[in-house]
């Protein structure tokens, strides 16, 4: 079976499929990764084979706050659905269409926020399956951009879909349950899969790694999007929790030199990037921006959070991570010295957080494995609506 998987080049979107991308092309089907060109040293770094198609993401977002779309509206969500919608979408189906016509896919993976691929889907008559990399999206931020994208299926022939076509053939949900009780317009095609914890678990750590575990180790991120992890972004983090006992580890992402945060304590240890997979197990709570990627994969580990969300998706999942008992949250004008000190403070001593966060963690294992859904989609076939 030949697969064409359809991204969009930010590292959050593309690693929760790489495990599944993985298992399809080990059991023999032959699959092609089609993004943007800043994403391709990645996408073959994870050993995977790609094709260049759509615009980088930087240069899709300063075309998106160009547009009258994003001045329209002040949700969080607002720069991502016009820059999904209205400049990503029509300028990578063309180059879509012409890799779909070499490459002659039988099946396209596709991520919820990559909307050229369903209408390349539809024109083809191949399945599409959407992969989840969080919640689902919001209802409003998908009526939005369905109404963004229907020129796009128009031009091919085709009526517009009410939900940009994410949820005509099947969705992989990597939230379990507990996190996410209602699917809306996924529920009845959905499948459940195990979600993917970026990084290699006998990755390379820093030397300094080897010497956690006298104290509890708290892992910082704000995730790989610069505009969410700007270094002043991290000030109020860094300072709230210099004089608390224990080790801070910290990821700043690969835009930003370490050396920018300046000077810090011995027991904070700042570095661009860092496996999830390595360093989590030696962790014992996170703060993040609930982001999608790091909150799931604080909780795979049964980690209890701070959550301090700032935009996109990071403040429903935010609220559902409190609603369960596994997280504290700061909204944005909270977000303090103090406050964090207390937080922090708080979810390590107070064991019902711990509690909420294992019990995630044992749901989330019980999930089907990426292996298992790759032979699943192959031998169970694909709905089609």
């Amino acid at each position: 079976m030949r697969v064409l998987v359809s991204t969009t080049p930010m590292e959050g979107v593309f690693a929760p499929v790489v495990p599944l991308a993985r298992a399809l092309s080990a059991q023999g089907h032959e699959v092609v990764v089609a993004t943007a060109p800043q994403l391709l040293p990645r996408v073959r770094a994870a050993g995977l084979a790609g094709a260049a198609a759509g615009p980088n993401a930087p240069d899709a977002a300063a075309e998106a706050v160009t547009l009258p779309e994003f001045a329209s509206g002040t949700q969080p969500w607002r720069i991502g659905a016009v820059m999904f919608g209205k400049v990503m979408a029509p300028r990578k189906l063309p180059e879509l269409r012409a890799l779909a016509a070499e490459f002659e896919p039988d099946l396209i993976l596709h991520a919820p926020v990559d909307l050229a691929a369903p209408v390349l889907a539809a024109q083809r008559g191949v399945p599409a399956i959407t992969y989840g990399t969080g919640l689902l999206l919001e209802p409003e931020l998908v009526e939005v951009m369905a109404e963004w994208v229907a020129p796009l299926w128009e031009s091919a022939g085709l009526p517009p879909d009410r939900h940009a076509g994410l949820y005509r053939y099947g969705y992989l949900d990597p939230v379990p349950r507990s996190l996410q009780p209602a699917l809306g317009p996924a529920a009845g095609i959905a499948r459940p899969i195990r979600p993917a914890v970026p990084g290699e678990a006998d990755d390379e750590l820093p030397d300094w790694a080897g010497k956690l575990g006298g104290r509890p180790t708290v892992y910082v991120s704000l995730g790989t999007v610069p505009i969410f992890n700007q270094p002043g972004a991290f000030g109020p983090l860094l300072s709230g929790l210099a004089d608390l006992d224990l080790d801070v580890v910290v990821t700043v992402g690969t835009d930003t030199d370490p050396a920018a945060h300046g000077p810090q304590p011995g027991n904070i240890h700042v570095a661009q990037w860092l496996s999830l997979a390595d360093i989590l197990p030696r962790c014992h709570a996170v703060v993040c921006h609930a982001g999608a990627g790091t909150t799931l994969a604080a909780l795979s580990h049964g980690l209890p959070l701070v959550l301090t969300p700032r935009g996109a998706d990071q403040f429903p999942t935010a609220a559902a991570c409190r609603a369960i008992g596994a997280a504290r949250v700061l909204e944005p004008d909270r977000v303090t010295p103090a406050a964090v000190h207390d937080e922090v403070a708080t979810i390590l001593a107070d064991d019902s957080y711990r509690a909420g966060a294992q019990r995630i963690r044992a749901e989330i294992e019980r999930l089907p494995d990426a292996a298992s859904v790759a032979s699943a989609l192959v031998t169970d076939g694909i709905r089609m609506s």
